[in-house]
């Protein structure tokens, strides 16, 4: 009999060790099961996100849009382009860089002169401004110039004044070009004398 009794608590041994084997299968089936679930649910939301994002207008399209090149139906057409493999931006032009001004500003009742130290480029669409600039250039120097001197400290402390006067730079230098316009005016250095 105690063989028998033997026999019997080794069965049950068998069945508890089998069924901890399956229990812990189904565990493991489980998990990964979820595991699955919860990286599907994951990468849905990458994707959806991704889509939202893409809806959203860029820079190049706002820019496309509001006329930059020639207002929003070609800015349409540009984005058709994009199909096929290039995306129209903002073509910049040629650089033409001036020398070093150094130039007094004007300072009325002031017994201490006040100046500004600019670095100056021009944007030019083609070749030909730029041999007309350069061809030009006491022109274009005394044009500078006088329009420095015509302002005060005041004006040139902050961003729209000097934004004001990199316009009225760029009209006074178109009003005698020829083969073309400037089309941009940038301070690549500023600094106003204390």
């Amino acid at each position: 009999m105690a063989a028998a009794e033997e026999k019997g608590d080794s069965k049950d041994a068998g069945k508890d060790a089998g069924g901890g084997a399956g229990k812990a299968f189904k565990l493991i089936l489980i998990l990964t099961a979820v595991n699955v679930i919860v990286t599907l649910a994951v990468v849905a939301i990458q994707l959806i996100s991704f889509k939202k994002d893409r809806a959203k207008p860029s820079v190049e399209d706002i820019s496309l849009a509001s006329g930059e090149h020639g207002g929003g139906k070609e800015g349409k057409e540009g984005e058709g382009g994009a199909a096929h493999g290039r995306k129209k931006g903002h073509e910049f032009g040629k650089m033409v860089t001036l020398e070093l001004f150094i130039v007094n500003l004007s300072t009325p009742g002031s017994p201490n002169p006040k100046f500004a130290r600019v670095n100056i480029s021009l944007e030019v669409p083609t070749d030909d401004v730029e041999a007309e600039l350069t061809s030009k250039m006491p022109q274009v120097r005394n044009t500078i110039i006088d329009l420095f001197n015509s302002k005060r400290p005041s004006d040139l402390s902050g961003a729209e004044g000097r934004d004001f006067l990199k316009e009225e730079i760029r009209n006074a230098l178109n009003g005698f070009l020829v083969n073309g316009k400037v089309k941009g005016v940038y301070f690549t250095n500023f600094h106003l004398s204390a």
